[in-house]
């Protein structure tokens, strides 16, 4: 499954490389790939999330915190 899932970003690269030349002049049509594009990734998301059997996180949009540093270095 991984080795397919391998395959799969490889030729998910291949489209980005060989779309992004049309892409260029249309707005609308951009905006149609990505979309396309994040629902690829998405959906290979769930298929790892499954394979290693990882429980599903909720995605947070926002400020990063402070690193955590230890005093001592």
């Amino acid at each position: 499954m991984l080795i397919s899932l391998a395959r799969s970003q490889r030729a998910l690269c291949r489209i980005i490389e060989s779309v992004a030349d049309h892409v260029e002049g249309s707005e609308q049509l951009a905006g149609h790939v990505a979309d396309n594009l994040k629902s690829i990734s998405d959906y290979q998301h769930a298929l790892m999330l499954k394979l290693t059997k990882q429980p599903t996180r909720k995605r947070v949009n926002g400020k990063p915190a402070k690193p955590w540093l230890n005093k001592n270095v």
